[in-house]
């Protein structure tokens, strides 16, 4: 019997997992890089729409701390801003050195080799053999994230008390050139910070803050400069092109190093990065530091400054 009313028809439910690829992508795309590292994780569908995906978004703020150890695989990120730790293996960290860090890329240098690594996905570049074995005192810079074609990699070290020598490879060459200058051109005897600048093509490199020599891609000459204050600025000064931060680990994070499991006898160096700031269009340089490299202290954690991306590289990038 037709009593008059319909029959109500319950609304499909449609799973996740079953979201057409567009859709899980958008989502991707919005999520910082926990999340998105879990994202990627679910299921095979959920990693091919995240393939693009980059945390982009997070990486404007404020950079995160990456530590490692010469004698493990384990290492801790934390992230500042949230006061977060998290532990991720990563056995290519194990031994190594940074060199550089920039856009969530670090350049490594482990058992002889010279690689680009992003430590969030895992993801390799190995460029060609480099020059030399020992890597103390050497301070890096890269132009652009290493799968662009203009990518551009410089390495100086300080030979002798009398010269200096930077190492130069552009993407697609075969061998790095050495670029010597006969005199030190006031810089100390460590150098703390080197970073690219994209309107003038020019590397810098700078010591505890008080000097800086540029070298030109463009004509490879360089440039010698004393870095002074404001009260000493007259006309004829130059602007640097960045902005740089001293000790930034020992201001902001040394109080809390509880928290990062440091031993007793561990002091720690951290490797500085550039990075554009979203809150001034500029770009800011963390100097390198070692903290805490007291006697009692016999060994070392390393640490970078990273900013949290997340990259993969296609099997035809893996080589320079």
């Amino acid at each position: 019997m037709d009593t008059g009313t319909k029959k109500e028809v319950p609304a499909e439910k449609r799973s996740f997992s079953n979201l057409p690829p567009e859709i899980l992508s958008s989502i991707a795309d919005r999520l910082p890089m926990i999340e998105l590292l879990g994202f990627r994780g679910t299921c095979n569908d959920f990693r091919s729409a995240s393939s693009t995906a980059s945390a982009a978004i997070e990486s404007l703020r404020t950079p995160w701390l990456l530590f490692h150890k010469t004698d493990s695989s384990e290492c801790l990120i934390y992230n500042g801003e949230e006061s977060k730790t998290y532990n991720r293996n990563i056995p290519d960290l194990k031994g190594a050195v940074c060199l550089a860090s920039y856009h969530g890329w670090l350049l490594v240098y482990k058992d002889e080799s010279i690689f680009f690594f992003c430590p969030f996905s895992l993801a390799k570049i190995v460029l060609p053999d480099f020059p030399h074995k020992q890597i103390d005192g050497h301070v890096a810079a890269f132009s652009d994230v290493p799968t662009s074609d203009h990518c551009i990699v410089s390495v100086i070290n300080l030979i002798d008390e009398a010269s200096v020598e930077v190492n130069v490879i552009s993407k697609g060459q075969t061998a790095w050139t050495p670029h010597m200058i006969p005199t030190r051109n006031s810089l100390n005897s460590s150098i703390s910070a080197a970073t690219f600048d994209e309107k003038s093509r020019n590397f810098y490199y700078m010591d505890d803050g008080k000097s800086m020599l540029s070298f030109s891609v463009k004509d490879k000459k360089w440039k010698s400069y004393t870095i002074v204050k404001g009260a000493e600025v007259n006309k004829d000064t130059e602007s640097m092109p960045y902005c740089y931060n001293k000790h930034v680990f020992r201001n902001r994070i040394e109080d809390t190093r509880d928290r990062f499991n440091l031993e007793d006898d561990e002091y720690v160096a951290v490797c500085g990065l550039s990075y554009e700031s979203a809150e001034d269009c500029h770009r800011h340089v963390y100097l390198n530091e070692v903290v805490d490299d007291s006697p009692s202290k016999k060994r070392v954690r390393r640490a970078v400054w990273i900013q949290p991306r997340f990259f993969e590289a296609h099997p035809n990038q893996l080589r320079w």
